[in-house]
């Protein structure tokens, strides 16, 4: 077993949604199961970080956060900084915290130079000072469309990162669904350190389902759960729903939750709670426990991210998937995937129109259950690899 003091630090680089911060809790709660003595350190933007419950022997630090512009650009969320200001104030922290708790392994989820470039003093720290800091890359399935990865890859310097720097990249998914080797042109020394864990699907849910339809009086009805994830750019897609459902007495007849997510805007959001006054419908803002809801819906109908897909997955739910199709096509790319195998319903943004929606969501919510074909064992592989780290350590 490794040392009853083995470290990993993780980073997540949380700006516009819950994606990040909800992959990495999960690895690093999986970690806390499997790993004899392991003590982790989270360092995260999220503003919600607080509002999850935290593994044992797992701290976080909380950088100064960031959001993005429609165009993609970060800046300062709520300080009065300009963006260089708070980059330097973020990167200061980082490589503070890696100076004080000396991790044997750092997991970086997605971006490998963080966001802005923040880690790469920390990088170099590492591979100058503490060289034997095994440093690992964590990459979901899917990026972006490859052309937009390639650019973005050139011009942040992420393949050198990949190929001369980390040890290890950890790909959560399978290449025969995506193969990043052959879509993004990784070289020959970078795919040489990929290892596909599969998905990473999730533990059965805390609460079970009648005790969840107790909570929301939905009694025998049909459940539909609606999610938006963060809620940053949420509210078109429940939006959308509400108006199909007017349109639809099976919608109606059934009981749906709407999740409307924390980052949603204050004035979007209370348009929808006022909305969420009519019969069979809830309307909640955020819970830590969406598991428990997702178990109990008969139909999940949610935006294509990572995290919502792979839980939803794992509890064999229905599954109609809207993808966001911009700034990337990533979740486009995931739900024609899912799809093409029979494992999720989906529908563009551009044919929510009331009617449609309603349709598509209809012909979901009688449709079989998915048979998971999906190889969803990737917490546990993660967690296998990063203890194998540690022994090494």
């Amino acid at each position: 077993m490794p040392n009853r003091h083995s470290r990993i630090l993780y980073y997540s680089h949380d700006t516009f949604g819950l994606g990040h911060i909800r992959r990495t809790l999960a690895i690093a709660d999986q970690v806390a199961r499997d790993v004899s003595g392991a003590r982790q350190l989270l360092i995260t933007g999220s503003m919600v970080a607080g509002a999850f419950a935290l593994p044992p022997h797992l701290d976080l630090i909380k950088l100064p956060a960031l959001s993005k512009h429609s165009d993609g650009r970060y800046k300062a969320r709520a300080l009065p900084l300009s963006l260089a200001q708070t980059m330097a104030w973020r990167e200061q922290m980082i490589l503070q915290a890696v100076q004080a708790f000396q991790p044997d392994v750092l997991l970086v989820d997605k971006t490998p130079a963080g966001v802005e470039g923040e880690l790469l003093p920390t990088l170099r720290h590492l591979k100058t000072w503490m060289p034997h800091t095994h440093l690992v890359l964590g990459m979901r399935d899917i990026e972006d469309d490859p052309a937009s990865t390639c650019a973005e890859w050139d011009a942040t310097g992420a393949r050198k990162l990949h190929t001369d720097v980390y040890d290890r990249i950890l790909l959560y998914g399978l290449r025969e669904v995506f193969d990043p080797v052959r879509e993004y042109q990784m070289p020959p020394a970078a795919a040489a350190k990929i290892i596909p864990t599969g998905y990473l699907g999730r533990r059965i849910a805390t609460r079970p389902p009648q005790v969840i339809r107790r909570e929301l009086d939905a009694g025998n009805r049909a459940l539909i759960v609606v999610t938006a994830g963060g809620g940053g750019d949420g509210f078109e897609l429940i939006k959308s729903y509400l108006d199909a459902r007017a349109t639809n007495a099976t919608l109606r007849d059934a009981h749906s939750l709407i999740v409307t997510g924390p980052l949603m805007a204050r004035g979007k959001r209370e348009l929808l709670k006022n909305a969420g006054r009519a019969e069979n419908l809830s309307v909640i803002e955020f819970t830590p426990d969406l598991l428990s809801y997702l178990s109990a819906a008969d139909l999940v109908v949610s935006m294509a991210g990572y995290n919502t897909v792979c839980e939803t997955l794992s509890l064999g739910a229905r599954l109609l998937l809207v993808p966001r199709v911009k700034p990337r096509l990533e979740q486009r790319i995931r739900a024609e995937a899912l799809a093409a195998r029979g494992l999720a319903h989906m529908i563009l943004p551009d044919d929510l129109a009331p009617q449609n929606f309603a349709r598509a969501i209809e012909t979901a919510l009688r449709a079989p259950a998915p048979q998971i074909t999906l190889d969803l064992k990737g917490l546990e592989r993660v967690s296998h690899a990063l203890g194998k780290m540690l022994l090494r350590a």
